[in-house]
């Protein structure tokens, strides 16, 4: 008695799962939320204009001008708040882009956390510097990236709303905006 095995049939050979870019196996950012990718570029020009004047003072042709990097002067808390603000927006990258990563919290929920928190600390540093006398103040990045924690903010709370994701206590009782 012989045995003959199997003969594979003709044809082309069998692609692997998920070849040729088919759902689950490439990243489609067209399946990105506008809103989303507005978050994550608020937060990468908070992170670039961090480089920028934060504080300035000109007094009789001196000019001295320290960016979000410098700590000296009371400046760490535009320091700090530029760093909640960008992390709140990598948060939300990680949830869109590795939604395998196990957060102690919802990445929405993170995310409007981290803008909220870096606005009110950009509030507190308009008044929390050192005086810098005449002619000194806060300059172009400083309220820039203070413009844009607040936007920042109200685009993460808007997407929180729309994909109804549950808001700690205070920003429950904010009305839907957007839709």
């Amino acid at each position: 008695m012989s045995y003959d095995a199997p003969q594979p049939p003709a044809g082309p050979p069998a692609q692997p799962p998920n070849a040729g870019g088919k759902p689950g196996g490439s990243f489609d950012p067209s399946s990105v939320n506008p809103l989303d990718w507005a978050i994550l570029g608020v937060g990468l020009l908070v992170f670039i204009f961090s480089f920028v004047d934060y504080y300035s003072w000109d007094f009789m042709g001196i000019s001295v001008g320290w960016n979000a990097w410098h700590f000296d002067h009371g400046l760490f808390l535009a320091w700090l708040a530029m760093v909640v603000t960008v992390i709140g927006a990598l948060v939300l990258a990680v949830g869109l882009f590795v939604p395998t990563v196990n957060l102690p919290s919802s990445p929405r929920v993170l995310s409007v956390l981290g803008f909220a928190i870096g606005f009110v600390l950009y509030i507190i540093a308009i008044f929390a510097h050192d005086d810098f006398g005449p002619g000194g103040g806060h300059g172009f990045g400083f309220w820039l990236s203070l413009v844009l924690a607040a936007v920042g903010g109200v685009l993460a709370v808007m997407r929180a709303q729309q994909t109804n994701t549950a808001l700690p206590a205070p920003f429950n009782s904010i009305p839907r905006i957007g839709s």
